[in-house]
């Protein structure tokens, strides 16, 4: 059987995407209790796959997951999720909202909702935790006057009352969590890649660059810079596009790119999520 790992503890989004992952497998899920220790569980052997967040439509990308891949391990990204996130403020069986002196969470989570803990939990003490559901657990554990911001599915974990729903401030919050294992995934007619890659500093470099795709028509559906980790000022290029490794067009334009690049890397073809 197949061993999968999450951030935990159980509660978390990435709990909730590796369940939604593991739908219809026989696996085994495993609890890590950091990021990088998840990465590094997936590079060492330890797990087949590992289910890390990628990047949040509010927040932007989870750096930790993007600079990892790229710098210190050798896997592939497999596969995508996308998961609605919707913020809860639990707390407590019987507790009001207005009892609460503290209230614990991520801090992206405490982020994404800090327009309704202004108008309505202004002055609250806002603590910072390692995930959303260690908030949920430390609340069960804690104070009565505790609350914390977490999801439902982390208020069934531990036994808490929902006060609120949906605090987060925007509509259309969502994460983007990517499978990471040893193997590439095979084609499926419905894919998307990954690469990163560095051009020289001259005018229309990265132009030439991006022409690759244009001219063979493939569509591009993320692009942005991380530091190279090198000096000031130096940085790679993160590109996600439609496609697989193995299609034709795609090893067309992925030659071309490689010739002209001071570095590139294919971090991984994987199904897209739909």
């Amino acid at each position: 059987m197949e061993k999968v790992g999450y951030l935990g503890p159980e509660g978390t989004f990435t709990h909730e995407a590796a369940l939604l992952y593991a739908k219809g497998k026989q696996v085994y899920l495993v609890e890590y209790p950091s990021i990088p220790d998840l990465i590094y569980g997936v590079d060492k052997g330890q797990i087949d796959h590992a289910v890390v967040p990628m990047e949040n439509s509010m927040e932007g990308t989870v750096n930790v997951t993007v600079d990892m891949i790229i710098h210190e391990v050798s896997v592939y990204i497999t596969g995508e999720l996308v998961l609605p996130i919707h913020h809860c403020l639990l707390a407590k069986p019987g507790v009001q909202l207005d009892e609460l002196w503290v209230v614990l969470s991520h801090p992206q989570a405490l982020a994404q909702c800090r327009k309704f803990l202004y108008e309505r939990l202004h002055g609250v003490e806002l603590r910072a935790t390692s995930s959303t559901a260690a908030a949920a657990r430390e609340v069960m554990m804690g104070p009565r006057e505790w609350g914390a911001i977490g999801s439902k599915h982390a208020a069934r974990v531990f036994g808490l009352d929902i006060l609120e729903e949906n605090i987060e401030e925007h509509n259309g919050n969502c994460t983007r969590f990517v499978v990471l294992s040893r193997q590439q995934s095979k084609p499926t007619g419905c894919d998307k890649t990954s690469i990163v890659f560095s051009v020289d500093h001259k005018p229309g470099s990265l132009y030439h660059a991006l022409r690759i795709f244009a001219e063979r028509h493939i569509n591009l559906t993320k692009i942005e810079s991380r530091p190279m980790k090198t000096s000031l000022g130096e940085y790679l290029f993160l590109v996600d596009f439609e496609g697989h490794v193995q299609d034709a067009v795609v090893q067309d334009a992925l030659d071309e790119l490689a010739g002209q690049s001071r570095y590139f890397a294919v971090l991984g073809s994987y199904p897209r999520f739909t």
